[in-house]
Formats: C-alpha cells, structure tokens, sequence
C-alpha cells in the first residue's frame, strides 16, 4: 500500500478517536450537569417544604485539607514592626506570650495567634494605613465605620476565609489606637485530608440542625467553604474545613469532618 495512503488512514482513524472521545466526554459531562441540576431541584424543593427559599448557588467543589500551623516569631515581629515601627524591644512573659514594644506603643502575642496591639500606629490617614496592613498580611473584607471610629477585616488562608479569626481596629482623634484579633501564618507545618462533604450535604445537615433547634430561617442566599479556627494544648492553631451556609438570620456552619452545625 502506498505509504502516503497509509498515513491519511492513520490520521483518518486517529480523528475518528478523538471526535468519539470528545463525544463521550461531552455525553459524561452533560449527564453530570443534569444530575446535579436534578439534585439542586430536590433539594431545593425540600427546602421549599419548611418555608425556607434555598436561593444560593449549589457549589460542586470539596473541602480543602486540614491543616496544623506552627507559630512564626519572625511574622509575630513583622506584624509588630508593621504597626509600632522597626525600633522594637521583644520580651518573652512565659506561657507562649510575646511582647513587642517601641515608642509608639506595645504589641502581645499569644500562641494561638490571638494578639493586641495599642498605642499611636498611625498619627494619619488611618485608612490607608488599615488596608495597607490587610494586604500585607493576608486579611480581606475590610469594613470600617468611619463614624464609630471602628473596623474590621477577615483573615485568609490559602484562599480561604476563616470564619473564627478576624482584625479589629480603633481610630480616635483620626489616629490608630488599636489593632487586636488573630492572626494566623500564612504555612502550614501538617495537612491532612479534608474529607469529603460536599455542598448538598452540609445544606442537608444544616437543615436537619435548624429542624432540631426550631431556629426562625426563610432563606439561604449563600454557601461557600471556608475554615474554622481551632485550639487545643497540643495544636494551638489549627485550620479544619467548614461549609458556610448564609441565612438571613445569620451564618451557619458546618464542620466537614465532625458535621457539627454552628451559628456564628
């Protein structure tokens, strides 16, 4: 046969494959969707049955892992420096606590990255300095309230928001008085599997766990994953993923390895 004939049969074939590939790839795909449009339905239905409007997204992605930090001394300094300036004095008060002083104030670190910073941080332009500190050390959501001199922001990690480890900050006479809450480094030293709850059954534990309570819900406007702060003697900080179910009469949560339901 000739050898260019050949070839074009080859290629022939080859083209053959992949348009039947690409149709069961297409074929596996649209009965996926389907499933999970069904799914939403149902679920949506058995929502609507307890008067309660399910008007979130349904997201298809899984929990991330969990995960062990260790503490950094070198971030704890970094974030000192960030608010009291570079001229700092550490001094260690035992029992995991840390202090950073300078003349602009004092800042005390805890083992489970709870922390307080006080004094004048910032003399100016209070805002700019509270978002620059957001971005630099991995806080989102920023809200401040320019009338009660108040504000806030949520801490990230990978991605992820922590629902349990936030930043507050206090202005007074337009200048930073205060910056406390958590904060978290930003590397794991353990990670383990997340598990594998997904979307459909944390709204499904989560109303199983409003029928029990009886708490007053008509509706869910929002699901995401996220992560819940947790301490314990051996694991001060650790990170455990959590299904964030939004109602109109607040956040709920639920724990993708135990399943326990909690209302923020």
């Amino acid at each position: 046969m000739d050898r260019t004939r050949l070839k074009n049969i080859i290629l022939l074939i080859l083209l053959l494959m992949n348009a039947m590939l690409l149709c069961s790839l297409a074929s596996v795909r649209g009965q996926e969707r389907s499933a999970r449009e069904r799914t939403a339905r149902e679920l949506t239905e058995l929502f609507a049955s307890e008067d309660i409007a399910l008007e979130a997204r349904i997201p298809s992605s899984l929990p991330p892992a969990s995960v062990t930090l260790s503490r950094d001394l070198d971030g704890d300094r970094a974030l000192a420096a960030a608010l009291l300036g570079d001229d700092l004095t550490m001094s260690n008060e035992g029992g995991g606590i840390y202090i950073f002083t300078s003349s602009a104030g004092q800042a005390l670190f805890r083992s489970n990255g709870v922390f307080e910073a006080t004094g004048t941080l910032a003399r100016s332009d209070a805002e700019a300095v509270c978002r620059k500190f957001c971005q630099a050390f991995g806080y989102q959501d920023l809200t401040l309230d320019p009338d009660s001199g108040t504000g806030s922001a949520v801490q990230y990690f990978d991605g992820y928001p922590v629902s349990n480890a936030s930043v507050d900050f206090a202005v007074s006479g337009g200048s930073l008085v205060s910056v406390s809450g958590a904060h978290l480094p930003q590397t794991a030293s353990a990670s383990v599997s997340g598990g594998s709850m997904s979307a459909v059954t944390a709204l499904t534990k989560f109303l199983n766990a409003r029928r029990d309570s009886g708490a007053v819900v008509s509706a869910v406007t929002e699901v995401y994953l996220c992560y819940e702060l947790q301490s314990t003697a051996a694991a001060p900080m650790s990170l455990v993923p959590a299904w964030c179910v939004v109602t109109d009469t607040g956040n709920y949560y639920v724990n993708c390895l135990t399943e326990a339901v909690t209302r923020s």
